[in-house]
């Protein structure tokens, strides 16, 4: 009889939910809430929020933006840092596109 392995995979989705979790609470500390803003640290489900208004990025805006990525990164990050900084003349326009669309 074989012994039974443990499935190395075991584990990881918990631990990649647990990083994303702990990604998203580090990034709203980042956020300077006003008094209407957010007040409660977690939410249920999604809002909707339509602005009336949205003044376009630059591509400046986006450069400044990839400059200011942290050079560290993690197994769980989807894309690492390094290879976003790396790739930025290529990814500065199509972030442009998005994000002003």
């Amino acid at each position: 009889h074989r012994e039974a392995r443990e499935d190395p995979l075991e584990g990881r989705a918990e631990d990649f939910g647990q990083f994303l979790y702990d990604k998203i609470a580090q990034i709203r500390e980042g956020f300077n809430f006003n008094d209407e803003g957010p007040a409660e640290g977690t939410r249920a489900g999604f809002e909707t929020v339509i602005w009336a208004e949205f003044d376009p990025v630059t591509l400046e805006d986006v450069d400044r933006l990839l400059g200011g990525l942290r050079k560290t990164t993690c197994l769980l990050d989807p894309c690492p840092s390094w290879l976003v900084l790396a790739s930025s003349e290529v990814t500065r326009g199509w972030i442009h596109s998005i994000v002003n669309a």
